[in-house]
Formats: C-alpha cells, sequence, structure tokens
C-alpha cells in the first residue's frame, strides 16, 4: 500500500510541475487557466485563488499606500462573475495575452467592475 501510495505522489509530480506555468506570467496562460475553470475543478481552484489573490494584493497595497491605485470596485456576487468575465474580455483584447497577467487582469477589473460615484 505504501508502494503504492509512493508511485501515485511521484507519478503525479510531473503534472504538478507541468501546471506551474499555467499560474501564469501572461495574459495568455491566465485565459487558459480561467476559460478550462467550469469545466475542470483544478482549474477552476486555480483561477480563483489567483484571482483572490491579485484582488486581496491590490487591497492590501491601496490601503497601507501602495503607489498602485485601486481603481475598480466589486460588488457581492461578482467574485464568482470574475473568471467568465475575464475570459470573454481577455478574447476582445488580444492584446492584453502578452501582457504581464497583473496587468491584463487590472486592465479588465478597471473596465468591467469600475468605481461608481456616489
Amino acid at each position: 500500500m505504501r508502494f503504492q501510495k509512493a508511485i501515485l505522489i511521484f507519478g503525479l509530480l510531473p503534472l504538478a510541475v507541468a501546471a506551474e506555468p499555467v499560474a501564469g506570467r501572461n495574459g495568455d496562460a491566465l485565459l487558459q487557466m480561467c476559460q478550462g475553470a467550469e469545466k475542470v475543478k483544478a482549474l477552476s481552484v486555480m483561477c480563483h485563488n489567483y484571482l483572490n489573490g491579485f484582488i486581496d494584493a491590490t487591497a492590501y497595497d491601496a490601503k497601507h499606500g501602495g503607489k498602485g491605485s485601486t481603481r475598480f470596485c466589486l460588488g457581492e456576487g461578482d467574485k464568482e462573475r470574475i473568471p467568465a468575465t475575464l475570459v470573454t474580455w481577455m478574447r476582445a483584447h488580444p492584446d492584453a495575452l502578452k501582457q504581464n497577467a497583473g496587468e491584463a487582469l487590472h486592465r479588465m477589473l478597471e473596465d468591467r467592475f469600475p468605481c461608481r460615484k456616489k
């Protein structure tokens, strides 16, 4: 039994290593990860984790005097819609595929989730 677990773990290790680039450094990798999110559980987890991490880091930076600005606002239920919105937006903005993933994501958030003046 122990031997079978070792084979399973080490057999899956190349998949974990191969999955690292999917987490992405550019918009294309982000698109690939999030467009499969509805069908593949692992991609869904990766996509949501990347998006949530980015959003949390951006909010933290803005709150603590970072030089970056947060020009997007999320309402109730918006986080759940971001993956599908990202896919649609990236397909309409192919130039974002070559951008850094964070830059492309920030552009999409500003465009699709702007802050409304009260």
